[in-house]
């Protein structure tokens, strides 16, 4: 950018003029931090970054591809890997629910050690949800009760608390947990995996979502699927009660406060002060307690104003997910609604910014008073168009609400990078300048330090609270957050597997076959990469075949589905997808490799994760216990004739060398499009038996 032509944007000396808000003085919201400093981190301050490590890691640690041994032997429930539509007719619904109540019916029955059911936020329109919660006593301590019912802890999102109500201890009862779980989100609000470890371990887990139910049948934890889920949740209900007295598991009289908060609406508590720092930053306060802090305050302002909508929406990423971590470590409510509950579920980076959309151009949102804030990464944020969004909704709508968009700029968005202990170059976001020059708006702020963050939202607590007393327009405000990050050690793990593993062998294989003969090198497109970073990293890093390639990630997957339509340097590409978001739009891209009479070759993989825990049944971007595996079905909508494209499945060891001959064969022979289907673990090497379970 030519500086003369733009002076007003830089400052003196090489530095961009840094702003804070423009009040509604016209003054600078950092006017008053120059005589303030940041102190270093005293022992307090030190044990709550060690605790923003672990959080950081266990995330990490959630996204790791494990190669599985071939002949690891699978036995119980499992996701069913659809690669076709599978919808249960009226008659199969209700023979499959026949099984499943007279199967919880029994389980109810013998249970000795009490029954407990824990009901998820999505329960919560069910009238028998709601029937045995409304008949649930809280006169005393739930302890040795035949029946204890709770609300999950994604309930308690959803609510207004600023202290954690009490879970009950219901380690060896019978758990029935009705709704639908989510692995992401179970990470993000310090969810008690163990205990839905445990249970399953022993045989004692009812999982009851939509269509689909876990639970233990004979010897083991099955999955059926098909059920009316409406009739279980009525036959567990009515079983549960015939049992014995229902207590109230979260202690002796917090029922009611609880109950009003989620159905009706509680009498008004005092409005909280708006959040005020002085002193300097820094020594025993981590730069995530101050927005613990403000999500705090948000809830007290519900608390206060309980028919005002505040709801606080959270996206996908590593700094967004550690900043939940610790809020839900403080017991404070993360105060968002259904629409925030599965999108944590799905774990889909960028939703939020459509969430936004929504908000400021839909009635009644965008007319009705309201108090909204969005938390977003850097990477999910740019990649969405999330700032030129918001610049569009500020100029161009006059919404009724006060919304807030915080953006963590650390200019990178890629979490695989800790899978394989490197930097990926194209993972790095080139973004400083970019933030820069809207630093200049009266709307944003761009908080480089602890200071400037603590101020930023103090004032936005302030305009929150001049807003509700109608001293204060509505309107959007964005917070631009850097010098906010988190190290940590890499994940690698044991990589000796992957090393060995059938799928590398076939990728040597088959990318050596396709790269012979190239005077460039081939390009790998590729965007999302959580299933497959560690094969593929290996393979450019490790492998001599992987020198005749060049790793092309997209910044979204329809960017890299549609490079790969694109002419290549030798004719010939490779897209790497994952099965769920990396179809999208590769409609295009087979339109172009199939069109006219040749020229184009594309190589497509499609990897799947790994179950390699029990939450892997409720996977991020998949409906619970089902993984859709719709991209090779997809693609011959595009085909014509057999001669224009191979579809294989590769089900490792057993079938690995007939596959890489097939491959290799069609690429020879210059078929335009080689489809591959790398099946999970637990669809290769199996034999279905004929169980048959009796209805009545």
């Amino acid at each position: 950018m030519d500086r003369d032509a733009h002076p007003a944007v830089y400052a003196s000396g090489s530095s961009l003029k840094r702003k804070g808000f423009q009040d509604l003085e016209g003054a600078d919201t950092f006017k008053s931090l120059k005589d303030k400093k940041i102190r270093a981190d005293d022992q307090e301050g030190m044990a709550k970054k060690t605790a923003v490590k672990a959080l950081a890691a266990a995330y990490a640690e959630d996204y790791r591809r494990v190669a599985v041994p071939d002949d690891r032997p699978f036995v119980g429930a499992l996701p069913k890997v659809l690669r076709k539509p599978q919808i249960a007719t009226p008659a199969d619904t209700a023979r499959q629910t026949a099984i499943v109540c007279k199967t919880v019916t029994r389980l109810i029955e013998t249970a000795t050690q009490g029954v407990h059911i824990i009901f998820a936020h999505d329960a919560k329109p069910s009238k028998a949800a709601r029937q045995i919660l409304d008949v649930a006593t809280d006169e005393s301590t739930s302890k040795g009760a035949p029946v204890i019912v709770s609300l999950a802890l994604d309930w308690m999102q959803t609510v207004p608390l600023v202290e954690a109500p009490k879970r009950p201890e219901t380690t060896k009862r019978l758990l029935f947990y009705i709704g639908t779980p989510g692995k992401y989100l179970s990470m993000c609000i310090q969810s008690v995996r163990g205990r839905f470890d445990q249970a399953y371990k022993d045989d004692r887990l009812v999982v009851l979502c939509k269509g689909v139910c876990m639970l233990p049948l004979g010897t083991q934890e099955e999955n059926i699927y098909g059920v009316d889920e409406v009739v279980i949740l009525q036959t567990i209900a009515s079983a549960a009660q015939k049992k014995g007295k229902v207590f109230w598991g979260h202690g002796a009289g917090t029922k009611a406060s609880l109950m009003q908060k989620s159905y009706g609406y509680p009498l008004a508590e005092p409005m909280p002060k708006p959040l005020a720092f002085s002193g300097d930053a820094g020594g025993s306060v981590n730069s995530f307690d101050y927005f613990v802090e403000y999500v705090k305050y948000t809830n007290l302002v519900k608390q206060a104003k309980p028919a005002l909508p505040v709801t606080n929406w959270y996206d996908t990423g590593l700094l967004v997910s550690v900043m939940q971590g610790r809020v839900a470590q403080a017991g404070v409510s993360l105060l968002t609604d259904q629409d925030g509950l599965s999108m944590l579920r799905d774990a889909s980076i960028g939703h939020i910014i459509s969430k936004l959309n929504q908000m400021i151009a839909v009635e009644p949102f965008s007319t009705s008073k309201g108090v909204y804030n969005f938390f977003i990464g850097d990477g999910a944020c740019r990649l969405n168009g999330g700032v030129e969004l918001t610049m569009h909704l500020m100029e161009g709508y006059k919404a009724q609400c006060l919304t807030n968009l915080f953006i963590f700029n650390n200019h990178k968005w890629a979490i695989e990078d800790n899978l394989v202990a490197d930097a990926e170059k194209e993972h790095v976001l080139y973004n400083a300048d970019f933030y820069d020059l809207i630093a200049e708006h009266g709307k944003v702020a761009v908080c480089e330090n602890d200071l400037e963050l603590r101020e930023t939202i103090a004032y936005l607590s302030a305009k929150t609270d001049a807003y509700l007393q109608g001293k204060a327009p509505p309107g959007i405000s964005m917070v631009v957050v850097r010098g906010l990050d988190v190290t940590m050690p890499p994940v690698l793990g044991d990589i000796d597997p992957i090393l060995k593993s059938s799928e590398m062998a076939f990728m040597r294989e088959v990318l050596g076959k396709f790269s012979e003969g190239c005077q460039h090198k081939i390009p790998i497109y590729g965007c999302s990469a959580f299933e497959y970073i560690q094969y593929l990293h290996i393979f450019m890093e490790q492998m001599p075949e992987g020198k005749k390639f060049q790793y092309v990630c997209g910044r979204t997957d329809i960017q890299a589905a549609h490079m790969c339509g694109f002419t290549q340097p030798e004719g010939k590409c490779v897209l790497f997808i994952n099965d769920v978001y990396g179809i999208n739009s590769i409609g295009e891209s087979l339109r172009q490799v199939l069109s006219g009479f040749g020229g184009k070759q594309l190589l497509l993989m499609i990897w799947h994760p790994s179950v390699m825990q029990l939450m892997d049944h409720f996977h991020l971007h998949r409906p619970p216990m089902v993984w859709p595996s719709l991209g090779q079905e997809l693609c011959k909508y595009y085909v014509r004739k057999e001669s224009d494209a191979l579809f294989v499945e590769f089900e490792g060891r057993s079938n690995a060398q007939h596959v890489t001959s097939k491959v290799t064969e069609a690429l020879g022979a210059g078929t335009p499009l080689v489809c591959v289907n790398v099946l999970p673990e637990q669809e290769r090497d199996y034999v279905s038996l004929d169980i048959r379970v009796k209805a009545c």
